[in-house]
């Protein structure tokens, strides 16, 4: 993420939560970026400086203004007058990162050799939540590669918990020894 990004996503939250509408802001700014992600042409003809600015920003409007908040659709407008609506992914990131340290979530992947049932992810959840005093967001991926056991990311951190890393360590352990 750049500076920009964390710099207008922050900017965005903090509208947002000054005006106690963050959860349209993020299903918004959310869409906006899926938007984007999944249909590139549309994002390069909206930021193509031979368009007309105003042409640009009718597209937007056309395509947001009824399904968005209206501060994601200006926000957007923002990002396209600075042929930076390429940002939008990042500046959700921050927002999303920002809101949830607000309301003290903690988004946390797990990846497992199965999938996980849901005994399993409760006492996953429960665990995290007593050890770290949040409430845990957990989203979950199957990677058959890790033999068995859970590798949990969250905050920059990976723990590897997993049969395959533990082999791995003992890969190590005895090569150094």
């Amino acid at each position: 993420m750049t500076a920009a990004e964390k710099e207008y996503g922050g900017a965005l939250y903090a509208l947002a939560a000054e005006e106690h509408c963050e959860d349209a802001v993020l299903e918004g700014l959310t869409l906006a970026a899926d938007a984007f992600r999944e249909t590139p042409g549309y994002l390069k003809l909206v930021q193509n400086p031979a368009v007309p600015r105003e042409e640009r920003l009718a597209m937007l409007d056309e395509a947001f203004g009824a399904g968005v908040h209206v501060y994601v659709l200006n926000f957007l407008k923002i990002l396209c007058g600075k042929s930076a609506l390429g940002m939008a992914a990042g500046c959700l990131q921050e927002y999303k990162a920002l809101l949830y340290e607000a309301r003290g979530i903690l988004p946390v992947q797990a990846v497992s050799a199965v999938p996980l049932d849901e005994a399993q992810r409760r006492a996953l959840c429960d665990s995290l939540a007593q050890k770290t005093g949040r409430t845990i967001l957990l989203e979950t991926a199957v990677d058959p590669s890790v033999l068995g056991g859970v590798k949990l990311r969250y905050e920059g951190l990976e723990l590897d918990g997993t049969a395959a890393g533990r082999l791995a360590a003992l890969r190590r352990a005895l090569t150094q020894a």
